[in-house]
């Protein structure tokens, strides 16, 4: 099951994977970034240029010594259960 991280920290379910919904999860066109054990966060391609602010619990799972940082609201999911992916 995939969850949405939201910016203010709350987490809510997602179950619905389709483009669509996670466009709309994420707030616009999506990036798939890898992180550790098998895990995907999901996030708004253009999130930077659309000045969206730092997402802090996402961006501890991406990178938690670095100081770059995942942007908007995302969702984190098992590799499995993205259907987007080949």
């Amino acid at each position: 099951m995939a969850k949405i991280i939201k910016v203010d920290g709350t987490e809510a379910t997602l179950s619905d994977m389709s483009l669509k919904s996670l466009q709309q999860a994420v707030g616009g066109y999506i990036e798939i970034v890898n992180i550790v054990n098998g895990k995907l966060i999901i996030c708004d391609e253009e999130g930077l240029i659309k000045g969206k602010p730092i997402n802090e619990k996402a961006s501890l799972l991406y990178a938690p010594c670095s100081l770059s940082g995942i942007v908007g609201d995302v969702v984190v999911c098992d590799k499995d259960d993205c259907r987007l992916l080949p």
